[in-house]
């Protein structure tokens, strides 16, 4: 299995049998152990047992085709499903029989709620949506986030979702998993590098126009003279989107960008100990690999740029990961704010989950006490979660 798997599964969340409670950090490899050191990160967090799963409501369905709270306990067979606070649709579960599946109940045999993880969910949810927002996800698979902003975009208002990804069958577990929720109506996918994709927003939503006042269909407006350029065909992309000319329209920009980073995934506990069964010698292999350590920085800054180049004035970027590593997040938000003047952090709510504390970055210190005051970072050990932090940017205007 690759790195990715997790991810690759976040729609089939199973619950394994918990062996975290016995884990002895002594057998985390000298190399991992360093780097926990160096990012200041307690290894102990790699022996909390039953962190609870998250699934949210699929709310394109029509209400009473939804379950409600009282349904969920009934088919997980236990009392300990709850709403989190300031995420609309969205449970924790914590299942004590350790052989009982997500994907064993009728609600999600009936596609009624789908997994999700905490970090994912906060990070949407950190966008603000609205019904007209044009958002791009430049790290889009597995697709549960996608399915969670087409759902939060709803049918109404000319909103859409472009999603974006390096590999060709992570954009199809995509697909499938929005044809599964039937969500994908405003939805469109491609397979492309992050750090260089340049396709605008859609220009129309089926015969409705985006960015147009009026909102007449395209057949009533006047003849437009439109640039010549060679169109990026999508790897997937519904029918009221399929033939977009992806006007090259300089004031096109989206309204809201989500950077979800590929990282180290040293936040989630299941993603490492799934290596004291398959060895630690493929751990070193895969996770270890010091080109992939002293690489993957810069890829996730190369991201957040270009994030930001497609963002318009006034519109919010998210930049996440589910990694604790000050490298990977403290150090990355205090760069972006040193090198784009029009950024600045804005907070982000903790959802009444207590938050772990801010690392301390070297690089820009008069940029520490912004940091703190703005970002967040969950870890197992603070937060009963995965590892992960969000950071939030607003775009200024250079010129207001």
């Amino acid at each position: 299995m690759s790195s990715n798997d997790k991810d690759d599964q976040l729609d089939l969340i199973a619950i394994a049998k918990d062996n975290s409670a016995s884990f002895d950090i002594k057998k985390l490899p000298d190399s991992f152990q360093k780097f926990l050191n160096d990012n200041s990160v307690d290894p102990q967090i790699y022996t909390i047992a039953k962190l609870p799963r998250y699934i949210r409501t699929n709310t394109h369905l029509p209400v009473d085709k939804r379950p409600s709270l009282e349904d969920l306990k009934s088919q997980f067979k236990t009392e300990n499903v709850y709403p989190v606070d300031g995420l609309n649709n969205f449970f924790s579960v914590q299942l004590d029989d350790t052989t009982q599946r997500i994907s064993d109940i009728l609600a999600y045999k009936n596609h009624a709620i789908f997994g999700i993880d905490l970090s994912s969910a906060i990070a949407v949810e950190a966008l603000e949506l609205t019904k007209d927002d044009q958002v791009l996800d430049l790290c889009c698979a597995p697709g549960a986030k996608l399915c969670m902003i087409a759902n939060i975009l709803g049918r109404d208002g000319l909103g859409t979702a472009t999603g974006v990804d390096l590999a060709g069958h992570r954009l199809a577990t995509c697909r499938s998993l929005l044809k599964k929720y039937k969500v994908g109506e405003k939805v469109r996918l491609f397979e492309a590098d992050g750090t260089t994709f340049q396709v605008p927003p859609p220009s129309r939503l089926g015969s409705r126009l985006i960015n147009r006042d009026n909102n007449e269909p395209e057949k009533d407006m006047p003849t437009r003279k439109r640039q010549k350029i060679e169109l990026v065909k999508p790897f997937w992309a519904s029918r009221l989107l399929r033939f977009d000319n992806q006007t090259p329209d300089t004031s096109a920009s989206y309204d809201k960008v989500l950077v979800d980073a590929e990282c180290t995934h040293d936040g989630s506990i299941a993603h490492i100990l799934k290596y004291e069964k398959w060895g630690w010698d493929a751990f070193e292999k895969n996770f270890m690999d010091p080109n992939r350590i002293n690489t993957i920085a810069e890829l996730q800054c190369n991201l957040m740029k270009q994030g930001w180049n497609m963002l318009r004035p006034g519109g919010i970027m998210i930049y996440s990961t589910c990694s604790l590593s000050i490298r990977q997040n403290e150090d990355n938000v205090a760069w972006f704010l040193n090198e784009f003047q029009d950024a600045k952090l804005e907070k982000i709510p903790n959802f009444n989950i207590k938050p772990a504390k801010i690392k301390q970055q070297e690089c820009f210190p008069a940029l520490q006490n912004e940091i703190e005051a703005n970002c967040i970072r969950f870890d197992p050990i603070s937060s009963n979660t995965s590892g992960f932090f969000v950071a939030r940017f607003l775009k200024k205007s250079l010129f207001t």
